[in-house]
């Protein structure tokens, strides 16, 4: 498994990565996770019999995000390794790796050197021309790079039919064969009480990036909308990122001391505010298939997002939800009001069998039995 983010690093695409890896290694395979060095992290990390962590000394400043210079820093230090432990390397039957690019490019040496078949993992914005509106200019650089990593993977996996689509315009129809849609997965909460929601105020979250893509700031002009509502309400905003100073000003401009900014936590602390929550609210321009979604389904919030990539295919049966179409701080505004009318003060929260019924196709289990089913060799 490659991946330059594991976690504690990254967001979704490193939790998923460290999911697939794990279930695979429950199913009596041997996984080693190649990833990025942190302070504090071990550099090598046995998770149990069959799974191993590596992670090596590139340069990486921050927890939540990574540049463009560190993600090259780990590609030389991926083909380091790699010279330095020939042996282990000849050792492996398949390679899995996460983002064309830069997971891809080791995965395509492995291959031209020693043989070895690997996928690519797409994520979404890896792939030409997925959110041209922040990624056009490093698509249009490594337009070839991308397209040749996709032409000689085994599969390339895909997690919704908007990133299918994208991805067949990309490669041509005669190569779609190869194209995959796997869902993103969820695990069950351990110890998680569907019961509490029902003694909180009014609680409403944001669980993401602090990065243009996502909308924090939409966010916020909604809450700005729903005070003047006078509705009393709680807010949090998990997650740090760019705009961080940004949302920070905002809420001293508008005098929101109800809405706190938790920061960059882990993902057990994020369950204990779903636990609390009654909404989670994600205005995002794009998204490949967002775990935040899926977990709140799983927790048994309402779900307020925007018609992207993969919302569709999560909340078609979750009835305890509402997806925009027009990204409008007032329209989530109305949203949230009409919740709190219908939902909120009449105590409709779905219990636990609902939940679990409702996200039994997302679980890790089935999830990894798909990829090894598309990748035994």
């Amino acid at each position: 498994m490659l991946n330059y983010e594991c976690p504690p690093l990254g967001g979704g695409a490193g939790r998923i990565s460290y999911n697939i890896a794990y279930n695979i290694s429950l199913k009596n395979n041997e996984v080693v996770f190649l990833t990025t060095w942190f302070k504090n992290l071990r550099e090598i990390e046995i998770v149990n019999n069959n799974f191993k962590i590596i992670r090596l000394k590139s340069q990486r400043k921050h927890l939540y995000k990574s540049n463009a210079f560190e993600m090259l820093c780990w590609i030389i230090k991926c083909f380091d390794f790699i010279l330095k432990n020939k042996s282990l390397i000849k050792t492996f039957d398949y390679c899995l790796a996460n983002f064309a690019i830069p997971g891809g490019i080791i995965a395509y040496y492995l291959k031209k050197k020693y043989k070895i078949p690997f996928s690519v993992i797409s994520h979404g914005h890896d792939i030409p021309w997925y959110y041209k509106k922040q990624m056009f200019f490093y698509h249009l650089l490594l337009y070839w790079i991308i397209k040749l990593i996709c032409l000689r993977c085994d599969k390339l996996f895909v997690q919704s039919q908007y990133m299918y689509k994208n991805a067949v315009n990309f490669l041509g129809q005669k190569n779609s064969i190869k194209i995959k849609i796997i869902y993103n997965g969820v695990s069950y909460p351990i110890n998680f009480n569907y019961e509490h929601r029902k003694t909180q105020p009014f609680t409403i979250l944001f669980v993401g990036r602090l990065v243009k893509q996502k909308r924090p700031d939409v966010f916020i002009n909604a809450l700005v909308v729903l005070r003047y509502m006078q509705i009393q309400y709680h807010a949090y905003i998990i997650g740090d990122g760019p705009l961080c100073k940004k949302l920070r000003k905002m809420l001293t401009k508008y005098n929101l001391n109800h809405i706190k900014m938790v920061g960059w936590i882990s993902n057990s602390e994020i369950w204990k505010y779903y636990e609390r929550a009654h909404v989670l609210v994600l205005p995002s321009e794009s998204e490949g298939m967002s775990i935040a979604v899926l977990e709140a389904k799983v927790a048994g919030l309402y779900i307020i997002t925007t018609n992207v990539s993969g919302n569709l295919e999560i909340l078609n049966e979750y009835k305890f939800s509402s997806i925009i179409n027009e990204l409008s701080y007032k329209k989530i505004a109305d949203e949230l009001q009409a919740y709190y009318f219908n939902y909120y003060l009449k105590k409709l929260f779905p219990d636990e069998n609902y939940c679990k019924t409702q996200s039994e196709k997302f679980l890790w289990g089935p999830i990894t039995e798909k990829y090894l089913n598309e990748i035994m060799i």
